[in-house]
């Protein structure tokens, strides 16, 4: 099986655990892969297990262009791909009709109008799911793959005295999109009152210096510490007492999984996404957007929990989310590609015949 992803540099900085964590496991299951995506954009560990090509964008200008157009006509001709997956509205644009699947992603209840070039939209979430059906697809068009949670198995382990972190300390783990009005300034205003607490502040965005510069503003800075690596991120999420997952952001499933299955408590944004998988005191906390007095109220009760409390949220967080490894889930993202060629073929050979 051979897969070619064009990735939208904007989409992918919004799913980059999703995206890279996908191709990785792909890769470690012996699929054959190739990334197009535009000049500039920092894949990390993709261009580390998978070959890379760039369109280019200059000055500002579309990317759609008869050149790029050409270009991405040519390298999937050369690399001759079973599937592609289009992540991000330009990448839906430029991708090039051909003898293939073509695959869209979508995690958010956005206008399909752009994905009338897809053979089908694939999502994480069975909410969108019924959303894409009710909208325009039918059934048979989209379909629902879970997330899961990539195990960076070969990644070194942390200690606290990496990041300078006095051994009592209490460690509060922050993740979402580096982006303005999602909640982390809320969340930085309540938790920087907060005494002897470090921070772990993960993730990546187009306001990524707004963000830090707000840390400071609320004089936390100097307890915190910025992570943007998703391999780091992950290790270190096992050094942290509990998880606040509170902003409005696309990874929002994945970052809840991931700390479930690090046996972490975590209070997370009620939306869409969240009302999903957490149930408030029996798998986590949920806290309403926009509200610091109820955040506070909730994040105090979250700290002063008994550790009786503490073990049995834990313990239910962590049947819910322990089937969800990279190494049990990515089985199913193959099975369903392998039937979509499959049947890709099967139309095709009935055609020609």
């Amino acid at each position: 099986m051979k897969i070619l992803h064009f990735i939208d540099s904007s989409y992918f900085y919004l799913h980059r655990k999703t995206i890279s964590e996908l191709i990785l496991s792909l890769s470690k299951n012996g699929v054959e892969q190739e990334v197009i995506t535009s000049n500039g954009t920092q894949l990390g560990l993709i261009s580390q297990v998978v070959s890379v090509r760039y369109w280019k964008v200059a000055n500002g200008r579309s990317a759609n262009t008869f050149m790029n157009k050409f270009r991405m006509w040519l390298w999937a001709s050369q690399f001759s791909p079973d599937i592609v997956i289009k992540w991000g509205k330009q990448a839906r644009q430029l991708a090039p009709s051909g003898d293939f699947v073509q695959i869209s992603f979508l995690n958010e209840k956005a206008n399909l109008n752009s994905f009338d070039k897809s053979d089908y939209i694939m999502t994480n979430l069975e909410s969108v799911l019924e959303y894409v059906k009710q909208n325009g697809f039918s059934g048979a068009k989209a379909f629902y793959v879970p997330s899961f949670v990539y195990e960076y198995k070969d990644v070194k382990p942390l200690d606290r005295r990496d990041f300078y972190m006095p051994e009592k300390a209490k460690i509060i783990y922050i993740a979402g999109n580096f982006l303005k009005g999602i909640g982390f300034e809320n969340m930085f205003e309540v938790v920087s009152s907060i005494q002897n607490t470090y921070f772990f502040i993960v993730g990546s965005g187009r306001d990524d210096e707004y963000i830090k510069d707000y840390a400071s503003r609320v004089n936390m800075k100097a307890r915190s510490r910025f992570i943007e690596e998703i391999e780091k991120s992950f290790v270190a999420l096992q050094l942290a007492d509990f998880a606040i997952l509170t902003f409005d952001d696309l990874e929002l499933q994945k970052n809840i999984l991931e700390a479930w299955l690090s046996k972490k408590l975590v209070l997370t944004l009620k939306n869409d996404i969240s009302s999903e998988f957490v149930k408030d005191g029996v798998n986590g906390f949920v806290v309403p957007k926009n509200d610091t007095y109820f955040l506070r109220k909730k994040l105090k009760e979250v700290m002063e929990l008994s550790e009786e409390d503490k073990n049995r949220i834990v313990n239910n967080a962590y049947e819910n989310a322990k089937d969800f490894v990279d190494s049990k889930i990515i089985l199913n993202y193959i099975k369903v590609f392998e039937d979509l060629i499959s049947k890709y073929n099967s139309r095709k050979n009935l055609f020609n015949n």
